[in-house]
């Protein structure tokens, strides 16, 4: 009587422990990437979404100007708009006659862990030119591209 089983080789089928920890270790890899990516482009929002919020001020202020002499304060509330939002906290300056006047509007950044106390403000030239400015704490990874 001649039996014959059903032999299997010997090898045997799967992934060994190093190869399931290559892999492993490759996601976790790639999900510190991605999660490094992630924070930086909402951080880019953030201050894209200030930079926004002080360009509002830019017309009312430019009318503000163009009235002269009889204007005798400069504030969000003079220009109906919030004094503070979510990430600011404005302050505006009066306009220098005939030259540059720096920090024209200030956002005192709030609430952003990473740049909290830090400023991104606007400059107007006396041609009525604004260019926007940021404190040295903000990284200029951050920035919009108007303001780096």
């Amino acid at each position: 009587m001649n039996l014959t089983l059903n032999s299997h080789s010997d090898s045997q089928s799967g992934f060994t422990s190093i190869e399931l920890m290559i892999v492993i270790a490759i996601i976790g890899i790639l999900a510190a990437i991605a999660t490094i990516s992630y924070q930086t482009q909402v951080r880019q929002s953030q201050l894209a979404s200030i930079h926004h919020e002080l360009n509002q001020f830019r017309l009312p202020y430019q009318i503000l100007a163009d009235q002269g002499a009889g204007v005798i304060g400069y504030s969000p509330t003079e220009m109906n708009i919030r004094a503070k939002t979510n990430y600011c906290q404005f302050s505006v300056t009066a306009p220098n006659t005939g030259t540059k006047t720096e920090n024209a509007v200030i956002c005192q950044i709030q609430n952003l862990n990473y740049v909290q106390g830090e400023t991104l403000s606007l400059d107007r030239n006396a041609d009525g030119v604004w260019q926007c400015r940021a404190s040295a704490g903000i990284s200029n990874k951050y920035l919009p591209w108007a303001c780096q």
